[in-house]
């Protein structure tokens, strides 16, 4: 999880994903070695609340570090919160799979069904979906905590739902063809409970990222300045040729005017490209073409919002200028 190696695509919106569900996984082959391997010393009828609660400490613990190295904290000030927060979760998780296992369960399945639901050998969503259901929503209690309520909703819901959907893929790999498969069904539920949580609660935030401006042409190919202020405040960088006190100059001679076009960035990160010149100003991107040339009878230039991607080009014929909008790392320089 290094924000230097994950460009502004749509693969930044699945990459915690993918780094919570590989420590799932890791959970997962973790417990079956200490079951399998070293032969524990706890009685079985542990088992599952020892494998459920590895879950929650993992995916929590996962999605911390994630964060924390995206943000690239020191160690001090990553080790407090990651230790609270999976401390946090791994309490509830445990208190939530005793809730559901020894209260829940003989109060919704009495007498009859008694033996069955407190069975812990029993292979059943029946009388475990609320197990993964607190489970999940323990996953993301803690987390939410430690980024101080902030999506408390995607962390809540996208937790009960990680947790259900992990139990739900253990309890198919367990139910259908001729027979279980329990191996395959522990491997699954690690995998896609970490994936949805790391998916729906937290995902790379654009504030990590900051807009460029980057000369395309030929004339000074590559020259690349900075969008944002420093502050994160608001900010307008200005392209044109005029020598001085612009932010990007590019030469008259690629039919560049003195004061031709700005790209602006408010305070929500917002970005916005402006024609300020009466000579062709267009935006490019795909299956649009925006022309932003100014009008002398409005009382403002034209603006338009601009995406990752986006090329603005100055000018007329085959030696026009031209730049490209893109989102790299805040800390790029």
């Amino acid at each position: 999880m290094n924000i230097f190696l994950i460009p502004y695509t749509w693969l930044r919106h699945i990459s915690m994903a993918l780094w919570c569900a590989s420590l799932g996984l890791i959970a997962w082959w973790a417990v079956l070695t200490v079951f399998v391997g070293l032969g524990p010393a706890w009685h079985p009828v542990l088992d599952g609340s020892i494998l459920i609660t590895t879950l929650v400490g993992t995916i929590s613990f996962a999605s911390l570090v994630g964060e924390n190295m995206l943000r690239r904290r020191s160690f001090l000030s990553s080790a407090w919160r990651i230790l609270l927060g999976v401390s946090i979760s791994l309490g509830l998780g445990m208190v939530g799979y005793w809730l559901w296992d020894q209260v829940a369960n003989r109060v919704l399945f009495p007498t009859s069904l008694e033996l069955d639901a407190t069975d812990t050998s029993l292979v059943s969503l029946r009388y475990r979906i609320g197990i993964f259901l607190l489970a999940g929503l323990a996953t993301g209690v803690g987390p939410l905590i430690i980024r101080k309520g902030r999506g408390w909703f995607n962390h809540l819901a996208g937790g009960m739902a990680s947790g259900l959907a992990g139990g739900a893929a253990w309890h198919i790999l367990n139910t259908i063809g001729r027979g279980s498969d329990l191996f395959m069904a522990g491997a699954a539920m690690g995998i896609i409970w970490g994936f949805l949580f790391g998916l729906l609660a937290w995902a790379i935030p654009d504030e990590l990222y900051a807009g460029w401006i980057r000369v395309l042409s030929w004339n000074r190919f590559s020259r690349r300045i900075p969008v944002d202020a420093l502050d994160g405040g608001p900010k307008e960088r200005f392209i044109g040729h005029f020598p001085r006190g612009l932010d990007l100059f590019l030469p008259s001679q690629d039919r560049v005017m003195e004061l031709h076009v700005s790209v602006a960035v408010d305070d929500k990160q917002r970005y916005k490209a402006r024609g300020l010149s009466l000579v062709s100003t267009r935006v490019l991107r795909f299956l649009e073409r925006i022309d932003l040339s100014y009008d002398a009878r409005r009382p403002a230039p034209l603006e338009t919002r601009l995406s990752s991607g986006d090329r603005i080009r100055m000018g007329e014929g085959p030696g026009a200028a031209e730049v490209e909008f893109i989102m790299l790392p805040r800390e790029e320089r």
